[in-house]
């Protein structure tokens, strides 16, 4: 299904939004970078180990990795040299 035409009144707000998202680009690139270089990344590290281990605590270990699985599964979609593909 097409969407209507737009009016020129339509057009003209989306040629502003577009030109506004230009001109806030280099601000928001800068905050971010700012944001990065302040960022405490070994207490970023610390917080997110304590949620992973506290996960660990609740969630019983799976029997197996999946990876036997996986090979099975790769296995099957494999192209067989042993028949015409």
């Amino acid at each position: 299904m097409t969407p209507p035409p737009l009016d020129a009144a339509q057009r003209e707000q989306i040629r502003e939004r577009i030109a506004q998202g230009k001109r806030a680009a280099p601000v928001l690139e800068r905050v971010r970078r700012e944001d990065i270089r302040r960022a405490d990344t070994g207490r970023a590290m610390e917080q997110l180990n304590g949620f992973v281990l506290a996960h660990a605590r609740r969630v019983p270990p799976r029997p197996t990795s999946g990876l036997v699985e996986q090979q099975r599964v790769f296995q099957r979609a494999a192209p067989r040299h042993d028949r015409p593909a």
